[in-house]
């Protein structure tokens, strides 16, 4: 397992990027994952920024290889809890001038991804989003994509 500290900042895309690729290199993981986990880092990592700007100066980032691809946990210090596995999907039926923004980020990681947790400790504050990409992620989209855990 690697795990790096970024800075709580939208300038901080870069150094994740910089990380996920040196990970996929160093331990081989297939290289058509990095775009789908590289978003979905870029939409979390951004949503926590903007969403909870008063959070911990850092958020860690986590990564692990698993058979065929990759595990990979976000975690926030000093935040209020809020499951992203339990976030409506953005309504693409609509037309556009009656969506709401927002929500479709979260709406395509769910697709994106096979699976991901979130998990909040309410003693510590601290908000943990794991997701799970392989190369056989070919996920039912009617298929929820985890359990929204809140932990004490």
């Amino acid at each position: 397992m690697d795990h790096r500290s970024f800075r709580r900042g939208f300038d901080s895309l870069a150094e994740i990027f910089a990380f996920t690729a040196e990970f996929f290199a160093r331990h081989r993981v297939d290289a058509g994952l990095l775009p789908i986990v590289d978003f979905a880092l870029e939409e979390l990592f951004t949503n926590m920024v903007k969403y909870s700007p008063s959070g911990g100066a850092h958020v860690r980032i986590d990564m692990t290889t698993m058979p065929g691809g990759v595990e990979v946990t976000l975690t926030d210090y000093a935040v209020e809890c809020f499951d992203v596995t339990q976030a409506p999907d953005a309504n693409i039926d609509l037309p556009l001038e009656q969506r709401r923004p927002g929500g479709l980020g979260l709406h395509l990681i769910r697709r994106l991804v096979d699976s991901m947790d979130y998990e909040y400790s309410n003693v510590e504050r601290r908000s943990r989003i794991t997701f799970r990409k392989t190369t056989a992620g070919g996920r039912d989209p009617d298929t929820p994509t985890g359990e929204g855990g809140v932990g004490g």
